[in-house]
């Protein structure tokens, strides 16, 4: 008898742990600065490897500190050219391989560098022959920069599990998350406990949160979509706003208008990020690692001749360079904030990257 109550005593305390594991996870989603919405909106292969990544945090910690030595060496290497030469660096950056290649091929002439460059986008492949020929230095010293980024990074997972290292590989591809598990620290550590308490759990628990996400986002989606084409002053408002997006705080429309296809409604492009060890461009504010054009942030295109095309809700820094402007945009459009406000607070807990720059803006005005 005694057996048989010890053994029930022993489910009872492995399904009381596994409901406290439970609820931690949903508390950690419902946190009002919580990441979890966003971690968990990639596909199961990235969110994976955030959940075994995680079980090391302290790696994010050092490996934010390296960051910040590699990304203001680079700012600092680059500060003394102008800003349209700037931009240049910080694009070749996105393709690691054509600093080496202008290395490698320092004494060739712009033919042979064009036939090396052949696949990168039009405008890319010439920034870099020109920095080729005529900043040479600096693009060794950026390459330099790199390299001891690299050194770095391979000496903080030399001790780490294969899995994690692996896993630590996997999201660095993704910059933004690195940002956002290491600037999220005491999240992203209470995620790692839960995953070494509860591996199974917790990834039943990631995956009902990702198909949770993935169904919101596309209500929320053909909410703002329907909402926008039955109010014609929001969009008048909005098509207005494109224009000062388009030339004031965006990104120029390099890559996509490098293709001979037209613009295609749902369509998206692949586009590489920023590098992490380099950062982004600080004139475009805050978390800016991936250059998508204006039309594409603001989640709309209207073609000259024809009606409003919709790719999607806006990003979180369309949001951002709205709410943040010194002109305060918010202000000059008092149709759309209203929109902008009604759709957030009809959908709190939706937790799209444009909702959570709306209610960013809002909890920093009652503050």
């Amino acid at each position: 008898m005694k057996k048989i109550f010890l053994f029930i005593a022993v489910i009872l305390s492995i399904d009381i742990k596994a409901q406290n594991d439970a609820t931690a996870f949903d508390n950690l989603v419902s946190n009002d600065t919580s990441i979890m919405a966003s971690l968990f909106s990639y596909p199961d292969t990235v969110y994976n490897s955030i959940l075994i990544a995680s079980t090391h945090p302290k790696g994010f910690q050092t490996l934010s500190e390296i960051q910040k030595i590699s990304s203001d060496s680079f700012k600092k290497l680059i500060s003394t050219y102008n800003r349209n030469t700037q931009k240049q660096l910080w694009e070749i950056t996105r393709y690691p391989e054509i600093i080496s290649i202008l290395i490698e091929n320092k004494d060739r002439s712009k033919k042979e560098l064009e036939e090396k460059l052949q696949k990168y986008p039009a405008k890319i492949k010439s920034s870099a022959i020109y920095l080729g020929k005529n900043n040479y230095s600096t693009i060794v010293q950026i390459d330099q920069i790199h390299k001891d980024f690299e050194t770095k990074y391979k000496d903080l997972l030399k001790d780490f599990p294969n899995d994690v290292k692996a896993a630590y590989n996997s999201i660095l591809g993704n910059p933004e998350l690195v940002t956002a598990l290491s600037e999220n620290i005491k999240t992203t550590s209470v995620l790692g406990e839960l995953y070494n308490r509860n591996p199974a759990l917790i990834k039943q628990k990631a995956d009902s949160l990702n198909f949770e996400i993935a169904k919101a986002k596309g209500i929320e989606y053909e909410n703002w979509k329907q909402g926008i084409q039955k109010d014609t002053v929001v969009q008048k408002e909005l098509q207005d706003m494109s224009k000062k997006y388009s030339t004031d705080d965006s990104y120029d429309d390099d890559v996509y208008a490098s293709s001979n296809e037209p613009r295609e409604v749902n369509k998206v492009y692949e586009v590489a990020p920023y590098p992490y060890w380099a950062g982004y461009p600080y004139w475009y504010g805050t978390n800016y690692w991936y250059p998508y054009p204006w039309w594409f942030q603001m989640g709309f295109y209207w073609p000259l001749n024809g009606p409003i095309h919709f790719y999607g809700l806006p990003s979180y820094h369309f949001g951002w360079w709205y709410y943040n402007q010194p002109n305060r945009y918010y202000r000059r459009y008092p149709n759309a904030t209203n929109y902008f406000y009604r759709h957030n607070q009809g959908r709190r807990n939706f937790n799209s990257d444009f909702n959570r720059s709306t209610q960013e803006f809002y909890r920093g005005r009652r503050k």
